[in-house]
């Protein structure tokens, strides 16, 4: 590798420093394209403007949920060498459990709301071979699959016509840090994953949500806030509660003594009170929505994030009626559970132990997370 090569940033994620490199005119080793596989009707084409990456559309004759395609042709001009990394201690920094088309893969998900993967790269374009690229077959990995039944989906978003040119927050990547590069990519694999098997199984599309969120929460507070405010922000009843007692000290004791279980879930509220995204623009009548005010989301949030520590703690799915469909109003589902309460599988639920729907906490999910990539790029 020659000096110049070793002055880019090639700390973080491939997808981040190969475009780096890019910007910074190291010279070009090779083309290659990559077919991203997804069930929604692809609109537009991007041939400029994020670095060395082109998204052109293929345009499928047909479009239809569960029936997977490769919708975008995922361009890359390779800029970074292939020098091996140094293999006499662990290190985990940059890994994500995905290769490099992944990482392109996962961010086109988060910015359109679609379920996206990718195959196996299939042209090639290498230095004086043949300028019209040369067709690949290997075959590291299976093309994707995925299963759907024949109900009514409860992520009805991800499919139907979505643009290219929501592709935007890509375009922060080269303008991030390796660290703050790596925690992007690996919130948008959780949301990716939690998209592809939303409907064949919910209760853990939850937690990969719940997840997604975590780790970009992680990165941005470095609060220090007190065991008071922050049994307030995780547990408003029982806060609630303990003030109603009129015990000179009582909150101020009990939340010392639980601070310790707190922490994660005050972070997780706060990060997406934050980044809150706006009410979605087509929205069922209002006895079908939730109320979009940060004490019902503080709320809601911390009743989520329970339902995620008992899911992996105890083995508690999140409750059933989360999981499931929402009633169609005005031809539109409705964002949380109807009814005063639910039985089903053996567990029963009151209406306020379900504050909405998965369709929902997905937008909610992803709206927070572009924020916050937004936010790292003005940063």
């Amino acid at each position: 590798m020659n000096e110049e090569v070793k002055e880019v940033d090639s700390s973080g994620p491939i997808s981040c420093a190969n475009w780096k490199a890019f910007e910074k005119g190291e010279p070009l080793r090779a083309i290659v394209e990559y077919p991203l596989y997804t069930d929604a009707r692809v609109i537009g084409e991007i041939s400029e403007g994020y670095g060395p990456y082109r998204f052109l559309n293929t345009v499928p004759g047909d479009d239809r949920p569960g029936l997977l395609k490769p919708s975008i042709i995922l361009r890359v001009e390779f800029h970074l060498g292939n020098d091996l990394p140094q293999m006499n201690e662990t290190d985990i920094s940059n890994y994500h459990g995905g290769w490099f088309p992944d990482e392109i893969a996962a961010l086109v998900s988060l910015c359109l709301g679609i379920r996206v993967k990718a195959a196996d790269e299939s042209r090639r374009f290498d230095q004086g071979g043949d300028p019209l690229g040369r067709p690949q077959a290997f075959r590291f990995r299976r093309e994707p699959t995925m299963s759907l039944d024949d109900r009514r989906l409860k992520l009805p978003n991800a499919v139907g016509a979505h643009s290219l040119e929501d592709l935007t927050p890509i375009k922060y990547l080269p303008n991030l840090s390796g660290e703050e590069a790596i925690v992007v990519i690996r919130a948008a694999r959780l949301y990716q994953d939690a998209l592809w098997i939303g409907e064949s199984e919910p209760a853990l599309s939850w937690l990969m949500l719940v997840s997604a969120l975590e780790a970009g929460a992680n990165m941005w507070h470095q609060g220090d806030d007190s065991p008071v405010s922050k049994l307030e922000a995780s547990k408003p009843n029982l806060y609630n509660l303990l003030e109603s007692t009129g015990v000179e000290g009582l909150t101020e004791n009990v939340a010392n003594e639980i601070v310790h279980t707190l922490g994660a879930t005050n972070k997780f509220i706060k990060f997406v009170l934050e980044y809150l995204p706006e009410p979605p623009e087509k929205r069922p009548l209002q006895w079908g929505q939730i109320p979009w005010s940060r004490t019902f989301m503080r709320s809601a949030l911390g009743k989520i994030y329970g339902y995620r520590s008992n899911a992996l703690h105890g083995g508690i799915p999140f409750p059933a009626p989360m999981c499931n469909d929402g009633m169609i109003v005005e031809n539109c589902m409705a964002e949380k559970p109807t009814g005063l309460a639910c039985s089903t599988l053996g567990g029963v639920w009151l209406a306020e132990d379900t504050p909405m729907l998965l369709h929902m906490f997905e937008y909610i999910a992803r709206g927070t997370l572009i924020n916050w990539i937004k936010s790292l790029e003005n940063a």
